[in-house]
């Protein structure tokens, strides 16, 4: 299992898509996954942003991407937006997902991935089951007029 550090002093960029994400989730976005990850091209300073969660496997990516990276320039200096190379996304059904949820890592507890060859180095920002998923299931209510 992969070894975590808490994350005391965090970057401009780090706590910025903090922040991005803290929006969606007041929007009932949550996220099953949140994390930057180093640059595969070994530039020091550039991440991608690995994110995974229900509604963005049941609304699509030509209509989740949009809408993430609206919400992520509104919280992004120019400066931090440009040390991000990419926004992926994977499915919640995703092994590395499945295995990173249970860090159970709430928002605001950041931490930084040691020993983790799939993702050494990267920065969690979230990794639980979203609420939305945790036991809650809606019903339909059916009433007579």
């Amino acid at each position: 299992m992969a070894l975590t550090t808490l994350v005391t002093n965090p970057t401009p960029l780090v706590k910025q898509v903090v922040m991005s994400l803290q929006q969606m989730i007041g929007e009932n976005r949550d996220f099953s996954l949140a994390m930057l990850v180093p640059s595969e091209t070994g530039l020091s300073d550039r991440w991608n942003l690995v994110l995974s969660a229900p509604w963005i496997d049941r609304g699509g990516l030509n209509a989740t991407i949009p809408a993430i990276t609206t919400v992520l320039l509104k919280h992004l200096t120019r400066d931090n937006a440009h040390k991000l190379e990419r926004v992926s996304v994977l499915p919640t059904s995703d092994t590395l997902v499945a295995t990173l949820e249970a860090l159970q890592i709430p928002l605001g507890e950041i931490r930084l991935l040691q020993h983790f060859p799939r993702a050494e180095g990267a920065i969690v920002l979230v990794s639980e089951r979203p609420e939305a998923t945790k036991g809650y299931r809606s019903q339909p209510l059916t009433t007579r007029a």
